[in-house]
C-alpha cells in the first residue's frame, strides 16, 4: 500500500505477502445486513518474483513479475446469494497465478509513476460446483496504474495510489461471466530515519482500499445478474526498511460500506528483498 508508483532498482526481487481476512457480516445490495451462518476466514500467501533490467524503454524502467499464490479458500467460493453455493470451500493449495509481462516506471522530481498490464490465470484446482475449489475457473485481464507523490523535498512524506481495472472471461464449465471491477489502494505515510546513515527507516500512516463492480454479471439468474458488489476499508500501514534492500511491514484494515458482499477486516504481513 506504499510506494505504489515506484518500481524497484535494477536486479531481482522477492516479495512475500501473507493475507488474513475474516468476515463476520454479510450485506445485501441496499446495505441491509443479512444472516450469516458462520464467520468466513481466508488465508492467502503471495510469492512475488520480479526482475528489473538495467536498460530503459521510453525513458522508463521495465519490470517483469510473476506472483504464485496459495490459499485455504477464496471469497468467490462463499457466495450465499441466489443461484450460488452458500458454504465455505474447504480446498487448499495453489490458486490463481498473476503474470505481469511488463510494467513501466518513471522517476520524476516530485513523483514516481508506473503502469502495466497483468493476467490472472486459474492455475489452481477448479470444478464447477465443487466445495474444495481454490481457483475461480476464469481468466482475469487487468490494467494497472500507480503513483507515489512526494509532498516534501526530503520525500519523507508521500501519498501512494494504486488502481487496477479488471475484466474476466467466462467461468469454465458454466455460462457465468463475472462483471468487471475497479480496485483502488491508497495511503498517506511519513518516513522516519532510525539511524544517522539513513539505512534503517520506518514508514507509517493511514491507509485504505475500495473495490467496486462496474458492470453486470452475465449467464446467471436475473436476480444474481443485477447484483453489483462494493466494499471499502480504512486502517494503517507500516514498513521497516533495512540495509541490502530488506523490508518488512504490517497493514491492518477494517471494512465498511459493503454492498452485496461480506464485510470484516484484513491483516497483511509483508517481507521483501532485492539482489
Amino acid at each position: 500500500m506504499t510506494q505504489a508508483g515506484t518500481l524497484g532498482a535494477a536486479g531481482f526481487g522477492y516479495n512475500n505477502q501473507f493475507w488474513y481476512g475474516a468476515s463476520t457480516r454479510l450485506f445485501g445490495p441496499n446495505g441491509n445486513q443479512l444472516p450469516l451462518n458462520a464467520p468466513v476466514g481466508v488465508k492467502l500467501d503471495n510469492n512475488t518474483f520480479s526482475y528489473v533490467p538495467k536498460f530503459k524503454f521510453l525513458g522508463a524502467n521495465l519490470q517483469f513479475t510473476v506472483d504464485l499464490a496459495f490459499s485455504n479458500a477464496r471469497y468467490y467460493l462463499i457466495d450465499p446469494f441466489p443461484g450460488r453455493p452458500g458454504t465455505q470451500g474447504g480446498g487448499a493449495g495453489i490458486t490463481n497465478t498473476n503474470f505481469v509481462p511488463f510494467s513501466l516506471g518513471w522517476h520524476l522530481k516530485w513523483a514516481d509513476l508506473q503502469t502495466g498490464y497483468s493476467l490472472y490465470a486459474p492455475t489452481g484446482y477448479y470444478k464447477p460446483g465443487a466445495s474444495d475449489n481454490v481457483s475461480n475457473g476464469f481468466w482475469t485481464n487487468s490494467l494497472q496504474a500507480g503513483a507515489t507523490l512526494y509532498l516534501t523535498k526530503s520525500k519523507a512524506t508521500q501519498v501512494s495510489l494504486f488502481d487496477v481495472y479488471a475484466w474476466n472471461t467466462t467461468e469454465q464449465g458454466t455460462t457465468v461471466t463475472p462483471g468487471q471491477n475497479d480496485s483502488l489502494d491508497y495511503s498517506l505515510t511519513q518516513t522516519f530515519s532510525l539511524d544517522k546513515s539513513g539505512k534503517w527507516s520506518l514508514e507509517a500512516g493511514p491507509a485504505g482500499y475500495g473495490q467496486w463492480q462496474t458492470t453486470r454479471n452475465t449467464g446467471q439468474s436475473a436476480i444474481r445478474e443485477a447484483l453489483k458488489y462494493s466494499i471499502e476499508a480504512a486502517g494503517f500501514t507500516t514498513n521497516l526498511s533495512a540495509p541490502h534492500g530488506i523490508s518488512v511491514g504490517v497493514s491492518a484494515l477494517w471494512e465498511y460500506g459493503a454492498r452485496s458482499t461480506f464485510e470484516g477486516h484484513t491483516v497483511v504481513v509483508t517481507a521483501s528483498f532485492t539482489l
